[in-house]
């Protein structure tokens, strides 16, 4: 494999290295549009902030926006970027299950 795919991949996994984001991602995981301020509401995170992430995400090629009159409308260009990201906080919390049984036993 070329390294440019690894460079994109290392591109993409930086976009999830944020909390808020992958907040904004368990919220829209569902496939389903979402407004900034659905989105906000669900997550507790301020509209300007939601919106400064939301721009990010769509610049890297993992949101795409569609606008209807004053409303933005986002959502996942690929399910597969939620299905990746809960695999991962699968294996985390695993790691966490077995942190706290090797603590508890350590007792």
């Amino acid at each position: 494999m070329n390294g440019d795919i690894y460079e994109r991949q290392a591109d993409l996994c930086s976009v999830f290295s944020n909390p808020k984001r992958l907040q904004i991602l368990d919220v829209l995981q569902d496939g389903e549009e979402q407004t900034v301020s659905a989105i906000q509401d669900a997550t507790g995170i301020p509209q300007s902030t939601v919106s400064r992430h939301l721009k990010l995400m769509r610049d890297r090629g993992v949101l795409k926006k569609r606008e209807d009159g004053v409303y933005n409308y986002y959502v996942l260009t690929d399910e597969r970027i939620a299905d990746g990201m809960n695999t991962m906080r699968d294996v985390l919390v695993d790691q966490l299950e077995r942190d706290t049984d090797l603590l508890a036993s350590e007792r």
